[in-house]
């Protein structure tokens, strides 16, 4: 199922915008063109041509609707525990609108929920980063141990805490409730296909959080030094299936090394730190973790081939022997921001974060792919994505859902659209390819047990711990580590499967 096409909304934004060329907007206006924007043809759910088990319901906007049948909780108390790290961009707290954008989608999507559904939602949090997730989850347990008495409805966590509760047998099997419909397009359509562990969920994300939005990995490509350099079109480059690792390397190394007249040093490619290594590994189309023909988690074979050793070889070449290929703040005094980079490998908060004022234009991609043959692109997302589940003690297990479904559903209308808006600004609304772009990134979005198992498989850190302790060979590391990862992969089946 596809998600929100986000270039058939700017089609239609910039339609509205021409129309109402010589009147001022106000901010109301503007949140109104955002929301009435329709998907393309291709897209309507409606077609004549869609079977009745493939056509569901869509609201005036052409956006789908959820099933969800009437449901009236009677002003019930509905308690979230979530970490505060991230609030800002998942819920309102203050309970009112200000005018920012943002803020009041979020507030609007919490009172939909609240109206429609007849409850009262009940905010408590805790910091729960990577250095808090253990204690985040110790006071997950505490409840649940608890009993019902005061028990959290739901819980919205970093990436990396979820499987610690789940591994602690704190959260139910998604499955197994009413009311989540799996094949809405609020719902990442890899999600539940590589997350579960013998069919059963017990985390899942979705357009229930800006979080997930903000923190989509791409290469970000500044198209004026490119077009100063002759460099090809980047977005043919993508949209022909040539955007490749060897295509990368070709156009980034040696093309902008040097010193600015200004003094500062030109880079070809940065890296925000170490971490984001990563995302070549599977824009490449790697996994530590797959699902045999049985539907069983095995230890992916790929770990094991030749094409894996190739790629290691050619991504350690790219970030370590090149002295145009560095790690560098995004908005550093010579990081992307300040024009002196061609491709920055981040993600898409950098661009709402720092790019909102830039001079220069800039291209959104995807990581690129192994070589031609790979039949698709990929894309993860940062740790900082929010996974929610429903823990054992809910009182009600089903309105916990329905609220999941709920809230998810008036995201995908309502929130995730605006956050979109925001993060390019109107300056970069009228760029359909970047549209384009961020269509295919939202639409090839995987997750891998591997990654999202951090403590419990340690893997995650793989490659990038490889090449930085300058193993000459990816099989030479993978033989000092097969063992463990298998083991440990085995003890999480043997807890969840």
């Amino acid at each position: 199922m596809k998600k929100i096409r986000f270039a058939a909304l700017l089609m239609a934004l910039l339609t509205l915008l021409l129309c109402f060329a010589s009147c001022a907007n106000t901010p109301t206006e503007q949140d109104d063109s955002t929301t009435a924007s329709t998907p393309d043809a291709t897209e309507a759910p409606a077609a004549t041509t869609e079977s009745p088990e493939t056509t569901y319901p869509v609201d005036e906007n052409g956006y789908e609707l959820d099933r969800l049948p009437e449901l009236d909780y009677k002003g019930e108390e509905f308690v979230l525990f979530t970490w505060s790290n991230q609030v800002m961009w998942e819920w309102n707290e203050d309970d009112t609108t200000n005018g920012e954008k943002i803020h009041d989608a979020i507030y609007d999507r919490q009172v939909r929920a609240e109206e429609r559904l007849g409850i009262e939602l009940v905010l408590s949090k805790q910091t729960g980063d990577w250095n808090n997730r253990n204690s985040f989850i110790v006071t997950v347990e505490a409840n649940v141990n608890a009993g019902q008495s005061d028990a959290f409805d739901l819980v919205g966590q970093y990436t990396p805490a979820a499987p610690i509760g789940a591994m602690k047998n704190l959260y139910m099997d998604l499955t197994e409730v009413q009311h989540l419909d799996w094949e809405r397009p609020w719902w990442p359509s890899d999600i539940q296909e590589s997350c579960h562990i013998n069919n059963n969920v017990y985390f899942i994300t979705g357009d229930i959080t800006g979080t997930l939005v903000r923190n989509v990995q791409s290469v970000i490509c500044n198209l004026d030094l490119a077009e100063n350099h002759n460099l090809p079109n980047v977005y043919q480059l993508v949209d022909n299936h040539e955007w490749t690792m060897e295509k990368f390397m070709e156009i980034a190394v040696g093309t902008i090394q040097g010193i600015n007249p200004d003094g500062s040093t030109a880079y070809s490619i940065t890296f925000p730190n170490n971490v984001a290594y990563d995302n070549l590994f599977y824009g490449g189309g790697f996994r530590f973790v797959e699902h045999d023909s049985d539907g069983k988690l095995i230890m992916s074979e790929d770990l094991a081939g030749e094409r894996l050793e190739t790629w290691y070889q050619t991504c350690r070449a790219l970030l370590f022997d090149n002295a145009d290929v560095e790690i560098l703040a995004i908005n550093g005094a010579n990081g992307f921001a300040s024009g002196n980079v061609l491709f920055h490998c981040g993600q898409i908060a950098d661009v709402q974060n720092n790019l909102q004022e830039v001079s220069f234009d800039f291209a959104v991609l995807p990581y690129p792919l192994y070589d031609k043959d790979q039949e698709d692109y990929y894309t993860i997302t940062s740790y900082w994505v929010s996974m929610y589940s429903i823990p054992t003690n809910a009182a009600d297990p089903s309105m916990s859902a329905a609220v999941l479904e709920c809230l998810s559903s008036y995201g995908y209308r309502y929130l995730t659209p605006v956050i979109y808006q925001e993060a390019f600004q109107y300056r970069y609304l009228d760029t359909l390819e970047n549209a384009r772009m961020f269509d295919l990134l939202h639409d090839t979005l995987v997750f891998d047990p591997g990654r999202l198992f951090a403590d419990q498989l340690n893997c995650f850190a793989a490659f990038r711990q490889a090449a930085q302790d300058s193993y000459s060979s990816w099989s030479t590391y993978y033989a000092g580590q097969k063992i463990a990862w298998s083991k440990s992969l085995s003890k999480i089946i043997g807890t969840l499967g």
